[in-house]
């Protein structure tokens, strides 16, 4: 055999086990980068920031449910029953606007017949900068975000992938394991305690400052920016979608904790600009649950200062299909005059005592 047989021989052998070595993760496909899950394949959903982007690109779907841990306790079975659609649940843990408006913008791409989107609006991040994100960028898969099919070898030929999860689909499979349901995926509700004991236990309350903070200039103009671009965009792109979005209603010791530092005012006025800003456009229904009082100062329904039970969850689906507690050009400034008054003049104290 001379040179260039042997050379390619060795090319064509290498190239052959490369692809047999590749072949368990894209049959199995643990990330559904390539597809669904193949006929009596299980799916095992338990990891948001490398399934999510699978998700949106290659299931079938009129409507998205995501944001942050906000909105994992959602059940797509009662999405799909309050607004008669299919859905997909793509939670990102603790994620800023902009990840969540990208993994929105690949699902448009790949899916621009999408129907509605579910999403919160995080009020402890309402004035991040437009592009920042919560981690560094390699704590990202990009690979798996991208439309190069180039790069996946670091997917397809990944050892730890190979060994860890797409073994592991595998052995579900054969042993018959039902898949992840997208009521289960990320849902934690049924994991914690709740009530005032609960949510003390973690809360320090902040000293009390006689300082009363207002917003910069500087400060509307970063929340016009990241509204722009992580929230009005998709509406203004896709006119044919409705786009539900609200205020996640934080619970009344998150209220003290901004209070005690002078930052009330200041919270109020930035969500009083963001939902002038997002009334406008009649393909957004923004809420605010921020006036339901036995929601926000009833510790019971909380497991810290931010985080409610799955049954606050399913409550706001309802009030948002009935369109209650609905923000408009009409009433906006109004609610948020009222929510001034309300959470200026509380009597924090007394949830102390």
């Amino acid at each position: 055999m001379n040179n260039k047989k042997w050379t390619l021989a060795c090319l064509l052998l290498t190239l052959f086990l490369l692809v047999l070595g590749a072949l368990p993760t894209v049959i199995a496909d643990p990330y559904v980068h390539y597809h669904k899950p193949l006929a009596q394949m299980t799916l095992i959903l338990n990891n948001q920031r490398y399934q999510n982007d699978g998700i949106l690109k290659n299931f079938d779907y009129e409507a998205i449910v995501t944001g942050t841990s906000m909105t994992e306790n959602f059940k797509t079975s009662e999405v799909d029953s309050l607004f008669d659609v299919d859905s997909v649940k793509v939670s990102y843990s603790g994620a800023s606007f902009k990840e969540i408006a990208d993994s929105m913008n690949n699902a448009f791409r790949a899916n621009p017949n999408i129907h509605y989107v579910i999403r919160a609006i995080d009020c402890n991040r309402i004035i991040e900068h437009k592009d920042a994100m919560n981690y560094d960028v390699d704590m990202y898969p990009t690979y798996l975000y991208d439309w190069n099919p180039f790069n996946d070898v670091s997917y397809v030929l990944n050892k730890q992938i190979l060994f860890e999860d797409t073994m592991r689909v595998w052995a579900y499979s054969r042993a018959g394991v039902p898949s992840t349901t997208f009521d289960e995926y990320s849902y934690w509700a049924d994991d914690y305690e709740y009530g005032a004991e609960a949510v003390l236990k973690d809360y320090v309350r902040p000293e009390k400052l006689e300082t009363v903070w207002t917003v910069q200039p500087e400060e509307i103009f970063r929340l016009q920016e990241s509204m722009i671009q992580n929230f009005i965009s998709h509406a203004e792109k896709h006119p044919d979608t409705q786009f539900y979005y609200f205020f996640a209603p934080y619970s009344i010791y998150w209220w003290d904790s901004i209070h005690q530092v002078g930052e009330t005012e200041r919270y109020i006025q930035l969500m009083e600009v963001a939902s002038r800003m997002m009334v406008e456009y009649d393909n957004i229904h923004l809420f605010s649950f921020f006036d339901v009082e036995n929601l926000i100062c009833e510790p019971d329904h909380y497991k810290d200062t931010l985080h409610y039970s799955g049954e606050i969850n399913s409550q706001i689906l309802q009030w948002m299909k009935n369109g209650e507690h609905r923000l408009t050009r009409d009433n906006y400034k109004a609610h948020w005059d009222a929510m001034r008054e309300f959470y200026e003049n509380y009597d924090y104290d007394a949830l102390f005592e």
